[in-house]
């Protein structure tokens, strides 16, 4: 029997990489990178960041 392929699940994966990508490269370029926080904008330092999605 063919296994179901989740679309979902596969578009959730693909968003993740393309995070990840983007802020390895905000910090590569020593870049702060702006997020949506408690109803408002801010930046952020994408090299924290990188430290914290590198440790989970």
């Amino acid at each position: 029997m063919k296994e179901k392929i989740s679309y979902s699940k596969l578009a959730i994966g693909a968003m993740h990489r393309a995070k990840n990508d983007a802020i390895r490269k905000a910090a590569e370029y020593n870049l702060k990178m702006p997020v949506w926080k408690n109803g408002e904008m801010i930046f952020i330092d994408a090299k924290e960041r990188l430290k914290e999605i590198q440790t989970s």
